[in-house]
């Protein structure tokens, strides 16, 4: 029985495209056993185990960014979680990493084993952890075309690739149906607004700040507020949840999209051909303006900074992106991301291993 290690933790987005993988070899063979990595804070904590795989965790350690006691203490921590990492590496076939806090020990390890490593880089710009793998000898793929690495695209759920091959008369027809789901009117105009998993702060405080002038505007609202923030009272016209956990009927009813540009949120919505305002966060390598710019340089949305989305915008600009949206939806296309990307990570997996 191969083993395989998927190091892939902290956020759905390091963790679904990892889950979509490890589901894609569990349907091609029984011969390979799937081990997650991740931290005891992270959101793989619930979705790993929901998805029915396991779960070894290691010490979080994650690299400091300014001189103090932590930095100090940082080199001992990162041991110990070297030290945890290598017990549950041994015995693994190949290692395949998604990113989060989990990667670089992973990807250490693996090299110091010599463990073969497939490394899936999901942003526009290449990661600290990657860009080690690769030094390290790991065959990079990648999401956004990359020179020196393979273009596969991020694996998506099905459900979503399954959308995104739909002609735009079917689309139409699920537009319909997921709207009843929701209970949405089907001539409506519809925003979904979420900033992933855990919510955006401002995105919330924009939104309740600007509600009666939205709806006023004949806009829907469907609003993912985050899993830990208070979920706001519905009325006619605003939909709050604290989580979509289906995510493909909510962008079959929506016609204009407001969220984070995470690598995984701007490849569904350029495949699905839905119209955003991407509000990036500035963080990492500022992967995420990276991201949103592929999409919006083909047409498929807006680029906002974070600092400049508030009330006044949102007012002066809101029924301009709608008829933007609506127009997008009948005369745009979809960006043309690959939608196989979990079936040729596998491939790539299984390759690994049956060489190994």
């Amino acid at each position: 029985m191969a083993k395989v290690i998927f190091a892939g933790a902290g956020t759905a987005g390091h963790i679904e495209p990892a889950l979509a993988v490890a589901r894609e070899v569990k349907a091609t063979t029984s011969d390979v056993t799937a081990l997650f990595l991740g931290t005891a804070t992270g959101l793989e904590n619930t979705l790993v185990p929901a998805a029915g795989f396991e779960l070894a965790l290691i010490e979080k350690a994650p690299f400091p960014r300014r001189l103090n006691a932590a930095a100090f203490k940082w080199p001992f921590r990162f041991i110990k979680t070297l030290s945890q990492t290598r017990s549950i590496l041994r015995g693994a076939d190949v290692v395949v990493g998604f990113g989060g806090y989990v990667a670089a020990p992973a990807y250490i390890c693996a090299w110091s084993m010599r463990i073969p490593v497939i490394a899936h880089e999901a942003n526009a710009k290449i990661g600290l952890a990657n860009r080690l793998a690769s030094k390290f000898g790991a065959r990079l793929l990648t999401a956004f075309p990359v020179p020196g690495a393979r273009l596969v695209g991020i694996p998506l759920r099905k459900e979503i690739t399954a959308l995104a091959l739909q002609d735009r008369d079917s689309r139409l027809i699920l537009k319909k149906s997921a709207r009843e789901r929701i209970g949405i009117s089907s001539d409506a105009k519809v925003l979904l607004i979420f900033g992933g998993s855990l919510g955006a702060q401002r995105f919330n405080e924009v939104i309740a700040g600007n509600l009666d002038f939205i709806l006023g505007s004949g806009i829907t609202v469907v609003h993912a507020v985050g899993s830990s923030n208070e979920l706001p009272s519905a009325r006619p016209g605003y939909i709050p949840m604290p989580y979509i956990s289906d995510m493909a009927s909510a962008y079959s009813a929506a016609d204009l999209v407001i969220s984070r540009s995470g690598a995984v949120t701007v490849v569904e919505t350029g495949s699905l051909g839905l119209y955003s305002l991407y509000v990036p966060l500035a963080i990492g390598n500022g992967e995420q303006a990276a991201n949103a710019q592929y999409v919006v340089d083909r047409g498929g949305g807006e680029l906002l900074a974070n600092s400049q989305f508030n009330a006044a915008w949102l007012q002066a600009n809101i029924s301009r992106l709608m008829d933007r949206a609506l127009n997008w939806s009948i005369h745009g296309t979809r960006v043309d991301f690959p939608l196989d990307a979990a079936e040729v990570i596998a491939h790539e997996l299984l390759v690994s291993v049956n060489n190994g």
